[in-house]
């Protein structure tokens, strides 16, 4: 049986470097094209960092992907590199759109001029859904992002569409609602919340200080995802589908969790911005402040994932608690 070849863009992120892994395990070859010294932190603690399996290409700008492509051929390309922070979006548009869409469609011509026989996998977002949609929302739902990262995501997402139904691509969109994995970097709610749990249990110290704690996500686990896009991609034909679990859980359910996987007791008091967590000795451990408030907390959006169940073997999700104790763990770990 030949050996598959899959291009990550983006594999030194959270998805890249997970897929990696899960891809390696499978006994594929990987192209990771990155630029001139990339943070590999990752893959290392993946352990992965140094498998034969991974050929990195130095790149110095998007064009030099058509030549990478003509070279390799690959079985699949896998294509998550992008500015995947919706609040800093808003500070530089442009360079969003460039990043997130441009890319996109430069990518997705030079497969089509140099491999189109190459599946094409576009990690897309549920950003691009209307804010004020009922939930659970459908793969077929009104698209009308309200931010520049959504909007980059949804005019990239309408791309990949195109090659795939007039190009003939085989070119699929994920629509990735939030998935956490111990990956994450210090920028996201659900690290920051894991990170300082672990610090308040094993020495103490500040409170752990956060916006609004009843915004509620449609949160699952990176791995999970990860599966599911490998699947997307064995399909027989090419499709959109919403990778999501289907539930909603709140900031404050998340940090339950995480005191509750240290067995940590925490009890809520007060109202409003007033809101706080004091554990067993009254000292306050959990505060919050107006500062972290962002626009549209309460867009409570759930992704309808039956698509998903239809189609997919590897459906199935790690509990919600489960994986909030697993990321608690391993920073508690590295405090040690």
């Amino acid at each position: 049986m030949q050996t598959k070849t899959a291009l990550i863009t983006g594999i030194t992120g959270q998805d890249g470097s997970l897929l990696a892994k899960h891809l390696i395990n499978l006994g594929y070859r990987i192209i990771a094209p990155t630029r001139k010294n990339p943070d590999k932190s990752n893959l290392n603690n993946l352990g992965i960092i140094d498998s034969s399996l991974i050929e990195f290409l130095i790149y110095k700008q998007f064009s030099d992907f058509e030549a990478i492509i003509a070279q390799h051929k690959p079985t699949e390309i896998y294509h998550f590199a992008a500015m995947s922070h919706v609040g800093q979006s808003h500070e530089n548009p442009a360079v969003v759109f460039d990043v997130n869409c441009n890319w996109t469609l430069e990518l997705l011509a030079s497969v089509i001029k140099n491999s189109p026989n190459s599946k094409f996998f576009f990690a897309s977002s549920c950003e691009i859904y209307r804010n004020d949609l009922p939930s659970p929302v459908r793969e077929e739902d009104e698209k009308r992002p309200n931010n520049p990262y959504g909007i980059s995501k949804l005019s990239a997402h309408q791309m990949v569409d195109y090659y795939r139904l007039v190009k003939g691509l085989f070119a699929c969109n994920g629509i990735l609602f939030n998935h956490e994995s111990e990956l994450r970097p210090a920028s996201f709610v659900s690290k920051k919340i894991c990170s300082n749990v672990a610090r308040l249990v094993k020495s103490g110290g500040k409170p752990l200080t956060l916006g609004n704690i009843e915004a509620k996500k449609d949160w699952g686990y990176a791995p999970d995802y990860i599966k599911i896009i490998h699947e997307i991609m064995q399909q027989k034909n090419a499709q959109n589908y919403n990778v999501s679990t289907n539930k909603l859980y709140s900031v404050k359910d998340m940090v339950n969790a995480a005191f509750s996987a240290l067995n940590y007791e925490i009890s809520w008091q007060g109202e409003g911005i007033k809101t706080h967590a004091i554990n067993s000795a009254g000292d306050t451990v959990v505060s919050i402040n107006e500062k972290y408030f962002r626009p549209l907390d309460n867009r409570f959006l759930r992704g309808d994932n039956s698509k998903i169940k239809q189609f997919m073997q590897n459906h199935s999700q790690t509990p919600f608690t489960q994986w909030v104790k697993s990321m608690t763990l391993n920073e508690y770990k590295l405090l040690n």
